[in-house]
C-alpha cells in the first residue's frame, strides 16, 4: 500500500459557513452544525496509488447533505488550475460512500501531488445552500512508475501562463491512463497494467474497450471498477477492440476486429454503443464500400479485402451539423457517410494512392484548394466551429494490393484543420502546424472544447523512429504553451494518443 498521512490544518466559519452547535431554527444548517475535523475526519487510505486517498467523514446527517466536494490546492508556481471534484448526494448515497448505521461518509480524492504534503479544503454544501468548509493535509509518497517510464518526464518548454486547460490523459500500450498537468506533473495513475489504447473518458470514469475480449472495463477516478459487456453486434465472439474510442451521436464509437456473415473483418467495422453496453448501430465499411463501387460499375475486389487490414481505421467522430461521420482509414483517406444510411458523401486523401484508380472513388474526392491533403492521419475530430481537425502523419500506407500505388511519404508531419464545402464537394486547410517533427504512426491533435476558443494539445507519439514521444500544448496562433517527453519502450507503447481532461471540475452526479 502506498503510504500517505492525513494532517488537520484548519477550518473556516464566516458567513454561510457554519461552526456554531446551536440547534436556533433562524441559523442555517452549517450554522448549526456542531463538527470538530480534528476528531471526526480521518484518512482512510485504501488505494495503492499514490494519487488516490479518501476522508472518512463521521457524524453526518445525510437528510441534510446537497453535495460533498474536495479541492486540491496547486503549488506555489505552479500553472495548472486546482483539481476540484464534487459527489452530489444521490451519487453518494447508490455508490457506496455512506455507512448510513455509522453515519460516516467516505470521500474519495483523487489528483494529489505525489511526494507532497497536499492541501485538501472540503466544502460540505446542504439543502439550504449553506456550506460547511474545512482543511486537511494528506502527505503523499513518491511516485514510481510499474513501467519504468512516467516517472522520467523530460520538461522542454515549461507553461508561463495557465492555458484553456490544466490536465490531459495518456492512453499508452502499457498501463490503464496516465493523468498529466500543464507543469508535467503525474496526477493519477491507477497502478494497474492494461492496454488502454481504447479508451475514453466520459463523465467521472474512464472506459476501456478490452484487446482480448468484447467487453469494457469502467475505471472511476478513485480506483471503483466494474465491467460492460458488449451485446447486439453482428461481429462474432471472436470480436476485440482497436485503436479509438469517441464519442457518438447517442453514445460512444468503438472500432472492432472479428467475424460477421463468416468473414474476418479486421479495422473496417464500427458500432455505436450505449451506457449499457446496447449496440445503436453499426457499419461495416467493407460492406457500404462494395455496395457502391458495384452500383457504380467498379470492382471492388482488389480494394475491398476481407481478413487484410485494407483500411485500417483509427478513429471516427460524429458530426451534428448534418447528423454524419467522418472516419478515419489510414490507409486511404478520411471519409464521410450518413449516419442513418451509411451513404458515402465525400473522401479526402492523397490520390497517389491506389483508391484514387477507382472512378466510382474518384467521383467523391473532394478539391483540395490549399494545404497538404492527409496522408496515414489519426485522431480525427470536429472543432467546435464545426471544421475537421486531424494529425497528418505523412506515411504511405502499409498494406495496399501488391503493384499498386502506396502514395508519398511528408518530411515532418503536420496538424491540421479543414474547411470542407459539402455542396461544392472542395477542401482547403484552415490552419496547420508544423513543427519539423516527423511521427510517421499513432499520435494526436484534439481541441479544448469547454473553452470558448480552446487551446490544442498535440501527441507526437513517434519520433525519432519511434523511440520517443513528445507532448505539447499550443494556441491556435501557434504558440508553444508547454512540452514534455518521454521514451516509449516500443512503438506507441508510452502514449499512441493525448486528450485533455477536466480534472478542474468533475462532478459525480
Amino acid at each position: 500500500m502506498s503510504m500517505k498521512k492525513s494532517l488537520l490544518f484548519t477550518f473556516v466559519c464566516f458567513g454561510l459557513y457554519g461552526c456554531n452547535g446551536s440547534s436556533d431554527n433562524s441559523k442555517t444548517l452549517a450554522e448549526q452544525l456542531s463538527y470538530d475535523p480534528a476528531t471526526q475526519v480521518t484518512e482512510n487510505d485504501i488505494h495503492d496509488s499514490v494519487f488516490i486517498s479518501a476522508l472518512d467523514l463521521a457524524g453526518l446527517d445525510s437528510n441534510n447533505i446537497k453535495n460533498i466536494s474536495f479541492t486540491i490546492k496547486p503549488k506555489i508556481g505552479s500553472y495548472a488550475k486546482p483539481v476540484i471534484a464534487t459527489y452530489d448526494w444521490q451519487y453518494i448515497a447508490t455508490n457506496g460512500l455512506y455507512d448510513m448505521p455509522n453515519r460516516r461518509f467516505q470521500l474519495p480524492v483523487f489528483g494529489l501531488y505525489s511526494a507532497y504534503t497536499n492541501d485538501v479544503t472540503v466544502n460540505i454544501q446542504f439543502i439550504d445552500d449553506s456550506h460547511y468548509v474545512f482543511q486537511k493535509h494528506i502527505t503523499t509518497a513518491a511516485y514510481i512508475d510499474s513501467a519504468g517510464v512516467y516517472d522520467n518526464v523530460g520538461i522542454s518548454i515549461k507553461p508561463t501562463a495557465t492555458p484553456t486547460y490544466s490536465y490531459f490523459y495518456i492512453k499508452s500500450r502499457l498501463k490503464t491512463p496516465i493523468i498529466m498537468d500543464i507543469d508535467g506533473n503525474v496526477r493519477w495513475d491507477a497502478g494497474i497494467t492494461q492496454d488502454s489504447m481504447s479508451t475514453i473518458f466520459q463523465g467521472d470514469k474512464f472506459l476501456t474497450g478490452n484487446v482480448k475480449g468484447i467487453n469494457i472495463d469502467s475505471l472511476s477516478l478513485y480506483g471503483k471498477k466494474s465491467s460492460i459487456s458488449i451485446n447486439g453486434t453482428n461481429m462474432g465472439s471472436d470480436a476485440y477492440f482497436h485503436h479509438n474510442i469517441d464519442s457518438g451521436k447517442q453514445g460512444i464509437l468503438i472500432e472492432l476486429d472479428g467475424t460477421t456473415d463468416g468473414a474476418l473483418k479486421i479495422e473496417s467495422f464500427l458500432s455505436e454503443i450505449d451506457g449499457n453496453g446496447k449496440v445503436i448501430k453499426e457499419w461495416d465499411l467493407g460492406k457500404i464500400f462494395s455496395e457502391y463501387m458495384l452500383q457504380e460499375g467498379d470492382d471492388p475486389s482488389n480494394f475491398v479485402r476481407d481478413g487484410v487490414d485494407w483500411f485500417h481505421m483509427n478513429a471516427a467522430t460524429y458530426d451534428p451539423a448534418d447528423d454524419t461521420l467522418v472516419i478515419s482509414s489510414r490507409e486511404n483517406f478520411v471519409v464521410k457517410l450518413d449516419y442513418t444510411t451509411g451513404k458515402l458523401i465525400w473522401l479526402l486523401g492523397d490520390e497517389t494512392k491506389h483508391w484514387y484508380s477507382y472512378p466510382s472513388l474518384q467521383k467523391l474526392a473532394l478539391s483540395l484548394s490549399s494545404g497538404q491533403t492527409p496522408i496515414g492521419q489519426h485522431a480525427v475530430s470536429m472543432t467546435k466551429d464545426g471544421k475537421l481537425m486531424l494529425f497528418n502523419n505523412g506515411r504511405r500506407s502499409f498494406n495496399n494490393p501488391a503493384g499498386t500505388p502506396a502514395g508519398i511519404d511528408l518530411a515532418t508531419s503536420q496538424t491540421a484543420i479543414f474547411a470542407i464545402d459539402n455542396q461544392n464537394k472542395t477542401a482547403q486547410v484552415a490552419w496547420s502546424f508544423d513543427d519539423g517533427i516527423y511521427s510517421d504512426i499513432c499520435s494526436s491533435i484534439y481541441e479544448d472544447k469547454l473553452a470558448v476558443q480552446g487551446d490544442f494539445l498535440i501527441n507526437y507519439a513517434a519520433v525519432d523512429n519511434r523511440t520517443r514521444v513528445i507532448i505539447q500544448g499550443i494556441n491556435k496562433d501557434k504558440q508553444k504553451l508547454f512540452e514534455f517527453t518521454y521514451p516509449s519502450p516500443t512503438p506507441c507503447a508510452t502514449s499512441w494518443n493525448a486528450i485533455q481532461i477536466p480534472l478542474e471540475n468533475i462532478h459525480f452526479q
